[in-house]
């Protein structure tokens, strides 16, 4: 099942190309360079990369890989020295900036290691904000969704307590319900079990897959765990470039209970 590719027609999404691409994500001869008193260092260097819909993809490498530079990239939160990135039909690379976050409010879905919940408000209205930010559902709409997603994660029983008052587990979990509100086509997830225990890190990942195997497209940034019982393919970034770029052909899927 393909998800639904968002545009908010009071700010249009103008660059596309790759339109006829049959890859939901194509990277072609990426570079991104930045310049240090030391001369020009390059993060990442000439990549090429084709993700289709509903693959659960991990991104791994050790630390200055250019794991996060990548990422950074395809969500349009950088931009690259010199290349394309086509996500969802859309030129990312080409985007302003006030359009990125726009286009990036309802095609991403962001989750984090440190999970970046507002404290102040409850997590029902922690789900709530993407959609009020896009404006992407109906006012009256918003709040029965977010506590779908908060249902979804199992976390339903939190909804109106603040962010402090749940555990680290509970508090990734809602981050995740957050990055679904949209009901983005992409998921990019940024060490999103870096902070939890091997329990709670299993039933992540057994959630993101659950994702994946519904349509969307996870992208998951890690260097702690061996994720090839879930994911369905890993890419190994070493010095800005791919070095492995290896199919998950006898995977398992397998349900981990967050209880």
């Amino acid at each position: 099942m393909h998800k639904r590719f968002h545009t908010n027609p009071q700010a249009p999404v103008s660059p596309r190309q790759g339109t006829t691409s049959p890859y939901l994500i194509e990277l072609q001869r990426v570079t991104k360079q930045y310049s240090t008193p030391a001369g020009t260092f390059t993060a990442i260097n000439e990549i090429d990369l084709q993700v289709e819909a509903g693959e659960f993809v991990a991104i791994t490498g050790k630390s200055g890989s250019g794991k996060s530079t990548l990422l950074n990239m395809i969500t349009a939160i950088d931009t690259p020295t010199a290349g394309a990135i086509t996500v969802a039909g859309v030129a990312v690379h080409q985007l302003s900036q006030n359009n990125s976050a726009i286009w990036r409010g309802t095609n991403i879905g962001l989750v984090f290691q440190f999970f970046q919940l507002l404290p102040t408000l409850t997590v029902v209205e922690n789900v709530m904000l993407p959609m009020d930010f896009c404006n992407t559902y109906p006012t009256g709409e918003r709040r029965e969704r977010a506590r779908m997603l908060l249902d979804r994660v199992g976390v339903l029983d939190q909804a109106d307590k603040v962010p402090t008052l749940l555990s680290g587990g509970q508090q990734q979990r809602v981050a995740i319900a957050r990055a679904l509100a949209n009901d983005p086509p992409v998921v990019i997830a940024d060490e999103p079990t870096g902070n939890l225990d091997s329990h709670m890190a299993d039933a992540t990942l057994s959630l993101f897959q659950e994702l994946a195997a519904g349509g969307q497209t996870i992208l998951m940034v890690t260097h702690e765990r061996t994720v090839t019982d879930w994911v369905s393919r890993t890419v190994n970034l070493a010095d800005g470039v791919i070095i492995a770029d290896s199919l998950i052909t006898d995977r398992v899927p397998r349900e981990v209970s967050y209880v």
